[in-house]
């Protein structure tokens, strides 16, 4: 929470102190915060990222609203959604990471077979300032994530209105596929972990 929630929280709020006293200037202000893929689909070995990547979306559709108070165009918020990128901290993660949790995410290979099938973070940064200069207010930075964008998009804001609601049609009828064959996989993990080790680990 202190890394990934609070550090934005606190961030904006700063942010905003300065800003409402402010005179207001002729284009409005953009806030972008920064979620996950994750924000979308749960997978074992993130249960402490997940939420936190939740609360920021949660946090971008609430701040959004609230914001309308102070007029139409005073402030902008955008929240962007890119999954995993090549960094430093990446190839960290990957040394820590549970075996499951690679599996399911297609990145049980070595560091130069991801480095070819990975994005580097310049190539994720261009795609987020081109959904910035469309006007998205939610940004998905590939497929994967545009369909579960739309299949969890709720009451958020859409940008191509017809073509995110038959996103979210499609992703209905693909994701419970991939979430059934996730849960096998987690099963059949369990079950040959624990034929090694009794106790239950991930």
């Amino acid at each position: 929470m202190e890394s990934n929630y609070y550090t934005t929280i606190f961030a904006v709020q700063s942010c905003l102190k300065l800003w409402l006293v402010a005179p207001q200037t002729p284009s409005p202000r953009h806030i972008i915060l920064t979620s996950s893929t994750a924000a979308f689909l749960g997978l074992p070995g993130y249960i402490a990222y997940t939420p936190t990547k939740v609360a920021i979306r949660a946090l971008a559709d609430t701040l959004r609203q609230e914001l309308l108070l102070y007029g139409k165009d005073a402030f902008k918020v955008h929240c962007c959604f890119p999954g995993s990128f090549l960094s430093e901290s990446f190839f960290q993660e990957q040394e820590q990471k549970p075996g499951l949790t690679k599996v399911l995410e297609g990145t049980s290979m070595s560091q130069e077979e991801l480095e070819r099938k990975i994005p580097s973070a310049r190539e994720i940064a261009r795609k987020i300032v081109r959904g910035l200069e469309k006007g998205k207010t939610y940004i998905a930075v590939d497929f994967q994530t545009e369909l579960l964008l739309n299949n969890m998009r709720g009451p958020s804001p859409r940008f191509w209105t017809v073509c995110d609601f038959l996103l979210g049609l499609l992703a209905s009828c693909v994701w419970w596929a991939f979430r059934i064959d996730f849960d096998r996989k987690t099963r059949r993990y369990g079950e040959a972990r624990n034929g090694r080790d009794s106790r239950c680990q991930v």
